[in-house]
């Protein structure tokens, strides 16, 4: 499945208010612009959404798409030409968190 089949996914599916259907207990997540100082929060956030859904987020390619619905400003902007070049790291979970570690200034923690 390519990256666009991906989000082609990911948006057509459909929406039930059904009382029956299971609901995330985590908060969705807020997004990101690039705040440097927030990072380790939104990463917290997706993380621990993701984790206790993971038969929505069963592939580093669904997670990753995830974290890039989050993103927004220059995040967003930083994200685009991955996209435009379908990098490996869209396929990557753990390597695009790296990334994005990287180039918003947050090395702290290599495990997290």
């Amino acid at each position: 499945m390519d990256r666009a089949q991906v989000i082609k996914v990911l948006l057509a599916r459909p929406f039930r208010a059904d009382a029956r259907r299971w609901r995330n207990p985590i908060p969705f997540p807020e997004t990101f612009d690039g705040d440097t100082d927030r990072l380790p929060e939104f990463i917290v956030q997706t993380g621990s959404y993701m984790l206790v859904d993971e038969k929505t987020f069963s592939s580093d390619a669904l997670k990753v798409t995830f974290l890039i619905t989050r993103l927004t400003g220059p995040a967003l902007q930083w994200v685009i030409p991955y996209i435009k070049k379908n990098s490996p790291l869209l396929n990557n979970y753990r390597g695009f968190l790296a990334e994005m570690k990287r180039v918003f200034g947050w090395e702290e923690d290599e495990d997290f």
